[in-house]
This record gives C-alpha cells, sequence and structure tokens, in this order.
C-alpha cells in the first residue's frame, strides 16, 4: 500500500503556500544561524566564510523544506521527489552533453539580455535591479578571491553539488509538481516554474536564460521521471560556470569566452541552437 503524508489531499493553492511556509521558516533559520556564526564584515572578507554561508543558506532555504514538504505530502521524499526512477546511462550523458553544447546559446541570450535599457519611469525599479546586480558580483568576487585548488573545488561543491542538488529537489521535485497541481497543464507548469526559479535569483539581468534552462530542467524531469537528470545536468552547468569565472577571473568582461554577441560569433550560436535542439528532440523521444 503506497504510502500518504498529511498533506497528500491538500489542494494545490494550499500546498503552494504551506511549501512557501516551509522556505520561509528554513530561510529564517539560516539567517539566524549566519548571525550567530558570522558578522557581516566577515562574510565580504573571507572565501571561506562566505562559502559557508551560501552552503547554509541552500541547505536552509532549498533542501530542508523539499525533504519535509515530500514527507509531509508523500509520506517518503523519495517517492514524491522521484529518486528511485532508474535511467538510462546513455540518456544522462545526452543530457550532459546537451547542458555544455547548450552554453553559447544561452550565453547569446545572457548578452542580449543586459543590453535591455529600462524607461526612465522605471528608473527606482532600475536602481533595484543594479544593487542586486552589484551585490551578486560582490559575492562572486569574495568566493574566487581565493585562488587556490582547495578553494575552487570548495566552490564546486557549494555552487555546483549542494546548490545543483538542492535547487531541482526544491523547483522541480516540489514546486513544479504543486504548480502541475495547481494549473493542471504539466507544460504551464514546467514554465510557470521556470520564471519562478528565474525570479527567485534576483539578478535581472540573466532572467531570461535562467528561465530558459529552467524550462530546460523543468522538462528533462517531466520526460525522465526522475529527479537525477534534473540534478546531474544543473550541477554540470554550475559547474561549467564556476570554471569558467575561475579561469576568466582577472579578465576583462568583454574578452571573455562567455561575453557571446550574435553578430560576432552567429556560426557559433547558430551550431550551438541546432545541436541542442537535436539533442532535445533525441532526449524527448528516448525519455
Amino acid at each position: 500500500m503506497e504510502n500518504k503524508g498529511i498533506l497528500h489531499g491538500m489542494g494545490g493553492w494550499s500546498q503552494f503556500f504551506f511549501f512557501f511556509f516551509l522556505a520561509s521558516i528554513g530561510l529564517i533559520t539560516g539567517v539566524l544561524i549566519i548571525t550567530l556564526f558570522t558578522n557581516s564584515e566577515e562574510i565580504y572578507q573571507s572565501a571561506r566564510t562566505m562559502q559557508m554561508v551560501q552552503a547554509i543558506q541552500t541547505v536552509f532555504i532549498f533542501l530542508l523544506p523539499s525533504l519535509a514538504f515530500a514527507y509531509l505530502c508523500q509520506g517518503s521524499p523519495k517517492t514524491y521527489l522521484k529518486t528511485e526512477e532508474s535511467q538510462n546511462l546513455l540518456l544522462i550523458i545526452l543530457a550532459i552533453l546537451l547542458i555544455i553544447v547548450i552554453q553559447p546559446f544561452i550565453n547569446c541570450i545572457s548578452y542580449y539580455n543586459h543590453q535591455i535599457v529600462l524607461p526612465e519611469s522605471m528608473a527606482s525599479f532600475d536602481g533595484w535591479i543594479k544593487n542586486g546586480e552589484a551585490a551578486a558580483e560582490k559575492t562572486l568576487k569574495v568566493l574566487f578571491t581565493d585562488r587556490s585548488v582547495f578553494s575552487l573545488i570548495l566552490n564546486l561543491l557549494v555552487i555546483a553539488v549542494v546548490a545543483g542538488l538542492a535547487e531541482e529537489f526544491f523547483f522541480r521535485g516540489c514546486l513544479q509538481q504543486i504548480v502541475q497541481k495547481i494549473v493542471t497543464n504539466k507544460h504551464i507548469a514546467v514554465w510557470i516554474t521556470a520564471i519562478i526559479f528565474s525570479i527567485v535569483h534576483f539578478q535581472f539581468y540573466g532572467f531570461v536564460p535562467r528561465v530558459l534552462l529552467g524550462a530546460l530542467l523543468g522538462y528533462l524531469f517531466l520526460w525522465s521521471g526522475s529527479i537525477w537528470v534534473p540534478v546531474i545536468t544543473h550541477t554540470i552547468h554550475n559547474a561549467v560556470n564556476v570554471l569558467l569565472i575561475y579561469v576568466y577571473y582577472d579578465i576583462p568582461e568583454n574578452e571573455q569566452m562567455g561575453y557571446f554577441s550574435l553578430n560576432e560569433n552567429a556560426p557559433l550560436i547558430i551550431s550551438s541552437f541546432i545541436l541542442s535542439a537535436i539533442i532535445l528532440f533525441i532526449l524527448h523521444k528516448k525519455l
């Protein structure tokens, strides 16, 4: 007999608000722990402290609420989050290949997202956006100030592995299923979840590419029926970005490999788009 949690019969909207209630508790708990063990000045002076802060935030905001909700909803996190589904190794390799091949196209979208200029009537919103971008940039600079291999490994662990696992449990494993229960359309659920996924990162200039990434991860979860496919794909995506930031840390933005405009890199970007579409088609048919 299948186990049912106490939230199993709850309506979609009720689950939605309860889930974010759990996330809010996680956020408050994480902030309290960070406040107890660090001070605001220390956070931005030490890569190791920032790595610890990022890990605590990720675990308490995303991972623990997801596990708690999955248990309360299904009686077994493994069942609700679909961690028990086995996958063909070739399909996982294709998903990894996809997230690597699609990088030039995503970076092109990111480049043009950065070119968006908001009207003067939205000056206050524009200022808020720029402050958020500056805060994110400041965080990255602190994380990568230590150029040692050990620090790089820690960044890969925190930004790629922990974040990839926790965010997929949260957004695809829980939120996408909750939204699908509300809208009763799996495709709309994928895109709504992708939009929320992007909004939660509070980076307007990366909004569109992050929505596309979220939708890609959502469809991988939908097609495969296993959370591990998007977890692995998300982890590889983050790891690639960590390595790029590490390599290009002291290089001006316009000289970096991730700085893609269509005019200057049309063959590469078009090839990236076509190859990605082919791999997506294969995955859709095989999963």
